[in-house]
């Protein structure tokens, strides 16, 4: 599968497919769109990939490097202090008809395979709706954990996921198995409780070390 590196040229491209995939959702909470500008800035950060069928773009997906002082900074949700070692997991859209090739994933594996290599960023973080299970499926194959569940952006419950670039998030004990709507124990229990995995309906979770 051959990704191309996106330009300011691809941008009319970018927010068109954005739109073709929120127009055809039935639940569009499950998706946050992106402005021209917000996206403008990811082209500048260069951590934004394309899978193109001859000119036209099907599918994207694409990383976000925070300013230390946006507002509901996820660092503060993961309990790290230096801001400036931390990228996002951005937005992702694949055209209806190049869906269940595994597309996000394999963008996402070729998104951190380049986060990794830069040096620059220690920890990867991302927020998913608790009710998107393809969105949580993607994170937990490429390795996300759940370190927080809370309500953001307004009152939207969400998870808060990370993945650390040195090394996994420490963990012991007996697997907790969680339905994934049972998001009051997720909320109660996340100081304590880290969310790894993913069975059928059910999120294991494992104590903190």
């Amino acid at each position: 599968m051959e990704f191309r590196n996106l330009d300011m040229n691809d941008l009319e491209a970018i927010i068109a497919l954005q739109n073709a995939v929120y127009d055809a959702l039935e639940d569009r909470e499950v998706l946050q769109t992106l402005t021209k500008e917000e996206f403008a800035e990811i082209i500048r950060q260069g951590y934004i990939i394309g899978v193109f069928k001859g000119d036209a773009l099907i599918a994207t997906r694409s990383m976000y490097i925070p300013a230390a002082e946006e507002l509901e900074h996820l660092a503060d949700d993961a309990g790290i202090s230096d801001k400036s070692r931390v990228i996002y997991s951005e937005i992702t859209f694949i055209d209806s008809a190049s869906r269940g090739r595994g597309l996000q994933t394999e963008m996402g594996r070729e998104l951190i395979r380049r986060v990794r290599e830069s040096g620059d960023f220690d920890h990867i973080l991302t927020t998913v709706m608790p009710g998107n299970i393809p969105s949580l499926k993607d994170k937990f194959r490429l390795g996300f954990k759940i370190v927080k569940t809370k309500y953001k952006y307004g009152g939207k419950k969400r998870h808060v996921m990370q993945l650390n670039i040195p090394e996994e998030n420490g963990t012991s004990g007996e697997p907790v198995k969680v339905h994934y709507t049972d998001t009051d124990w997720m909320m109660d229990n996340s100081n304590h409780y880290i969310g790894k995995s993913m069975s059928d309906e059910y999120i294991i979770y494992y104590k903190r070390n």
